[in-house]
């Protein structure tokens, strides 16, 4: 095993997070772009679980900030990706355009992280942390409208704010609004302020050994990699399923 100062285990989760990402991007264009009825009703399964994965990658890129040297560099980095991602997804595949997708949360909310990094060092990172985790939970479906969890009683939110284009991006989606991939800056800058809460208080203490050591390695390499990972799958995807299409299989 090599043990180096950098967290291995985020690595291997993240490219664990990956593999599923990839699984079900494939089961979605499958159902979706080419129509294949007999992997539906395992979509439809699996669908209410995709939650998970950008949990884990928002939450990590959360953590991460607080071992990051230039945290705006980053964000100005994958959210230029996010526009390429736009501009490709507009041109070949209109009806599924991705407008603001994860890497334009994740770039957006590196880049507003950048400039309040220091203010946040101010506050006790597990109070943050802990009022980061609810405001996450109790907004989470701030863009279907009402705030709570359901069964409980939830509070709606008046319709006027859904009513602006340009306020989708911030979790109040109008009904002109259509974007193939979905997070809005509202809850999800929650759940990352709760990752860099969370990374601090990482940071402030060490952590078991067997954290910085590598246990699986082709995880640690996908999780290494994730973003250019991200970036070329879908299209990957795409292009095996149309070769099987044509082929006939």
């Amino acid at each position: 095993m090599t043990t180096t100062k950098r967290i291995c285990l985020f690595d291997e989760i993240r490219g664990f997070a990956v593999i599923l990402m990839i699984i079900y991007h494939t089961l979605f264009s499958m159902t979706f772009i080419f129509d294949n009825e007999t992997v539906y009703p395992l979509m439809m399964k699996i669908m209410p679980y995709e939650p998970i994965i950008s949990i884990i990658f928002i939450t990590i890129c959360g953590i991460v900030c607080s071992f990051s040297r230039n945290n705006r560099k980053r964000g100005i980095k994958i959210f230029t990706m996010a526009i390429i991602i736009t501009i490709v997804t507009y041109f070949f595949m209109p009806e599924l355009t991705i407008w603001f997708g994860i890497l334009h949360f994740l770039g957006i909310a590196l880049i507003l992280y950048s400039f309040i990094e220091k203010p946040m060092d101010n506050i006790s990172f597990r109070y943050g942390a802990f009022v980061s985790l609810l405001l996450f939970v109790l907004l989470f479906n701030v863009p279907q409208r009402y705030i709570g969890i359901l069964p409980y009683p939830y509070l709606r939110i008046p319709d006027g704010l859904y009513q602006y284009y340009w306020l989708s991006f911030f979790g109040f989606p109008s009904t002109e609004f259509t974007s193939g991939d979905y997070f809005p800056i509202i809850p999800h800058i929650f759940l990352f302020s709760f990752g860099v809460f969370a990374g601090k208080i990482i940071k402030e203490k060490k952590l078991p050994d067997f954290v910085y050591q590598k246990h699986i390695l082709p995880l640690d390499f996908i999780g290494r990699h994730a973003l250019i990972i991200y970036l070329v799958h879908q299209p990957v995807i795409v292009g095996i399923l149309y070769g099987i299409s044509l082929s006939g299989m």
